[in-house]
This record gives structure tokens, sequence and C-alpha cells, in this order.
């Protein structure tokens, strides 16, 4: 049985204008998997999270968490999930404690458990020595790790993540993925969204691209990457001008002073940081990313 499941999904606002956020998105996403939503601000993404979450109304369509409807079963749905929205700010009062703690009973946890679950995901985050200060004393990033360990001691089968690294530095949020991919190590299913590319690469087992309210891929990263014929980039920078008739049959864009080239397959770029190094330049070469592959698929096209 799959975690989650939508079926032609499809969500339309109506107001001044008529915009179609969501138009028919087909989702599975298995249990025990940590599953990321990618695509443009504005592409549905949160709208999605949204729904599945029962806190929004479909137009149409259907969407299944666990088995249960989202429609005629939101309150059996929300017994097993936790979520972190984009936007949450945090009370100033409350303490990372509380929020774990307190979030947890009112789950209908017992008092036992709810500190057991407290303490380690608050040791998860690296805040449970600033446990019983005040939000209103912490630092942003410190705020959001501790909406994310309130999360993570609900003990809820699914956890949906709205951005959750947004605002964080590197460090921490290299523990937060940590954390995310011990949780789907202890069989828990996480939806993440997020716009870095690198955290999706990372610690995605599959992946969707939503782009204007359409799913226009889905699969593995490699299974992603495989749907663009480049497969490599060559970075160069210089004076391009002895390398432009080699450049031309290529897809390429520029930086200012950069360029990057995509070609086909690696004999042929590492032919072309040959002819740029020849030619006093700087170069390297590597594997096309997914950030090169989002960006083509969601209309950016190589120049």
């Amino acid at each position: 049985m799959e975690a989650v499941k939508s079926i032609d999904l499809r969500k339309t606002y109506h107001g001044k204008e008529t915009i179609d956020a969501l138009k028919g998105i087909n989702i599975f996403i298995k249990k025990g998997e940590l599953f990321t939503l990618l695509g443009p601000n504005g592409a549905g993404k949160t709208t999605f999270l949204r729904i599945i979450s029962t806190q929004l109304l479909p137009t149409s369509g259907e969407a299944y968490v666990l088995g249960f409807n989202v429609l005629g079963e939101a309150e059996k749905v929300r017994e097993h999930i936790a979520v972190v929205p984009q936007d949450v700010a945090t009370y100033g009062n409350f303490t990372p404690w509380e929020y774990c703690y307190y979030f947890s009973l009112l789950r209908g946890m017992t008092k036992q458990k709810a500190k057991e679950m407290s303490e380690k995901a608050l040791k998860a985050v690296e805040l449970w020595e600033l446990r019983n200060r005040t939000c209103a004393t912490l630092s942003g990033g410190e705020k959001k790790r501790a909406i994310i360990a309130s999360v993570l001691a609900s003990d809820a089968e699914v956890l949906m993540l709205d951005e959750p690294t947004s605002g964080l530095d590197a460090v921490a949020r290299r523990k937060v993925w940590t954390v995310l991919r011990e949780m789907v190590e202890q069989d828990k299913t996480i939806i993440l969204t997020t716009h870095i590319m690198e955290e999706a690469e990372m610690v995605s087992d599959r992946l969707a691209i939503i782009n204007r309210g359409e799913l226009i891929a889905q699969g593995t990263v490699e299974e992603i990457k495989g749907l663009v014929k480049e497969r490599f980039r060559v970075v160069v920078e210089g004076n391009f001008e002895a390398l432009e008739k080699f450049v031309n049959i290529h897809s390429t864009v520029a930086f200012g002073s950069k360029r990057v080239i995509y070609v086909d397959d690696g004999e042929e770029a590492i032919e072309f940081v040959r002819k740029a190094l020849k030619n006093g330049l700087r170069a390297e070469t590597s594997p096309i990313t997914l950030e090169d592959v989002f960006v083509k698929l969601v209309g950016g096209e190589f120049e």
C-alpha cells in the first residue's frame, strides 16, 4: 500500500482571474521513503501538500494517505501525519521543550513517551542545550529547528515538510538531512518540498517535478537526469573566441565571464577541456546536476 496517492488531483482558485493550481496530478509515494516535490515558485507544491494534509479541499480528483481518503476520512488522516508549514512562526514565549512535549501530549501520547520523544528530537536537531530558552531569544535557524523537532517528536507515520531547511545555514541544513534519513530508516514516510537542488539530490529516494500545476517528471534522481540527452557539463572561464566554433554546436549558458557547455558524453567533455586549457582558459568538467535538468525541464532551455 502506498503511503500517499493522488489520482487526477485538481485545484482551481476562482477570483479576479481563474488559476489552475493543480492540473490532474497523479503521484504515488511508497511507505518508508523520502519523496521530494520540486518546482518553481507557484508551481503547486504547497497546494498539493495542503490538500493531502486535509487543510485544503481539492476541486476534483482523489487523494489518500495510508489508504484513508483525505475528504471522507480527514480525521483518520490527521491521526497519522505531522506537518511543518512553509512560513510557520514560533510563539515567542514557548520553549523548544514545550513545542515538542506539549504538542506530543495533544496528539494523545503518554507523558513518559512524550518526554522520551521530545528529548530524542531535540538532541537530533542539536537544541537540547537550548530546550528551556524561550523562542523569542533564539535565532531564526534555531526557531526553525524547534518546529522541526516538534514534528519529529510526534512519532507520526507520515511527515510533510514544506521547505523546512530554508533559512538554515549549511551546517544546520546537513544536520537536518541526517535526521530525515535516519527517520526514513525507521520506516517513516517523508514528503519534502525544497528549492535547494543539492538537498533534493542528497536526501531523496524519489522526487517529482511540478511546473504550472502539471506533473512533468517523477522518479529517482538518476531517472530524472536520464530525461535529457546531455550527460556532462563543462565550466569554462575566459575569452571564448577561440572556441566559438566548438561551443556553437552545443547547448550553453553564460554567467558573466563563465560559460557552462552541456555535452553528450565524457570523452567529448574531456576533449573540450583540453581545447580550453590549450587556449589559456580555465575549465573543468563533471556530470550534469539535478539543477541543470530541472532548469531545462521547467522551460529554461539551455540557450
